[in-house]
């Protein structure tokens, strides 16, 4: 414990001197800091940082690397790390360090005004030809998809689709954090100054007057206001029946299979609540009703983004780094569809893989009621209402609409 506190001291000290630009003595710090505590995980990262600023490029890979392997889950590391692999060897280092390797042989032809959604699926081959059919009508017609080890036949279903560039990743899920390492290489290569869409295959990004206006028309718009993110809330549906008998045929429409959401969206809210203090944090939802609190089900999202070099994507893409000023005003959705019949042997997939946040915490929770409760059901007449359209969701104030 003493050992500890004299690293913390030592670091607090390296910052003072490193925010007052006195770098060798803040390098110093920063080294003494580790030898103190060898996890010292921000000691790292500003070390390593440092190191890449002044073009120490070796020492800068070597401190970064111990970085992310103390917590792979720090968005500004791997974008540092990232920074330096490109800048040390060019962006094939950085593909073949995250191990994304390309599965097709068709040339890259984006156009600038491509609206570009990543996704990193595993074993969505049941989802997908909704999913993608679902946005080739909002407008897109391009999609960055990431094969993190599929056994089914989602990557051979891909390969098929021709508006689909498809990579695979044999590297831990949780490694890259959760896929936005990933997105963040892909973007460098190909998706500077677009529009991109990160979204899972289990979401619908939704948003107002989605039933009149296209994504590149929303995109469009949010340009002529000089905004750069569009954030959303992540509203969880499911069915009138029990998970396990919410049978799902491929090429359907989700709505259809899950139709209803929790009125009372969320449970707890906080203003400028995230990271980087510039957005309002939801927590709760469904989930925190039926599960319990401990899953600390984090429902903010930032999927719509204006890609750039300096902007930062965060695992899960619930935060931003874009200026408070430059996230619109008007909000969306993200309609989730996790709770078809195969959550089931998901839940017990995952717990397993412990590839999610905290080693699969959410996780555990879903496997502890559900092997309670075999016949679970989401729905609640007190709780639950089934979806409309857009206009429903402004008025129950789960969307805002400022245009």
């Amino acid at each position: 414990m003493e050992k500890k506190t004299s690293a913390e001291v030592k670091f607090r000290l390296a910052r003072a001197w490193h925010l007052k630009g006195k770098i060798e003595p803040a390098i110093k710090g920063y080294q003494e800091t580790i030898k103190l505590q060898s996890n010292h995980l921000q000691a790292h990262f500003y070390l390593g940082k440092i190191y890449f600023q002044q073009k120490q490029l070796d020492l800068a890979l070597q401190i970064l690397i111990k970085a992310i392997n103390i917590d792979s889950n720090e968005a500004e590391i791997h974008k540092c790390l990232i920074n330096t692999l490109i800048e040390k060897d060019g962006i094939d280092s950085a593909f073949e360090f995250y191990q994304l390797q390309r599965q097709h042989s068709k040339k890259i032809n984006l156009q600038s005004r491509d609206i570009l959604v990543c996704v990193v699926v595993r074993n969505e081959a049941p989802r997908l030809p909704y999913f993608l059919s679902y946005y080739r009508e909002k407008g897109i017609a391009k999609f960055l998809i990431i094969d993190n080890q599929s056994t089914d036949n989602t990557r051979e279903y891909l390969l098929t689709q021709n508006d689909v560039y498809l990579w695979q990743s044999n590297l831990s899920f949780n490694l890259a954090n959760f896929g936005s390492a990933w997105f963040e290489i892909l973007l460098r290569k190909y998706g500077l100054n677009h529009w991109c869409l990160i979204v899972d295959a289990d979401e619908l990004f939704f948003y107002p007057n989605a039933e009149k206006i296209t994504i590149p028309e929303l995109c469009y718009k949010l340009d002529c206001l000089q905004k750069r993110a569009f954030t959303c809330v992540l509203l969880d549906m499911y069915s009138d029946i029990p998970i396990k008998d919410t049978l799902y045929t491929p090429g359907e429409n989700f709505v259809e299979v899950c139709p209803y959401f929790d009125r009372q969206f969320y449970h707890d809210k906080y203003d400028l609540g995230s990271s980087y203090k510039n957005q309002t944090v939801y927590i709760g939802g469904v989930r925190q009703r039926i599960f319990g609190t401990k899953g600390d089900y984090y429902l903010s999202k930032v999927p719509l983004i204006k890609y750039t070099e300096d902007r930062v994507l965060t695992g899960g893409q619930h935060s931003t780094n874009c200026l408070k000023e430059e996230i619109a005003n008007e909000t969306g959705c993200l309609l989730h569809f996790k709770f078809f019949s195969s959550f089931y042997d998901y839940v017990q997939s995952e717990v397993i893989r412990k590839e999610h946040f905290g080693e699969g915490m959410q996780y555990n929770q879903y496997a502890k009621v559900i092997n309670e409760n075999e016949t679970l059901n989401l729905y609640d007449s007190q709780h639950s209402v089934r979806f409309q359209n857009s206009q429903q969701l402004v008025e129950l104030g789960i969307m805002n609409c400022d245009f």
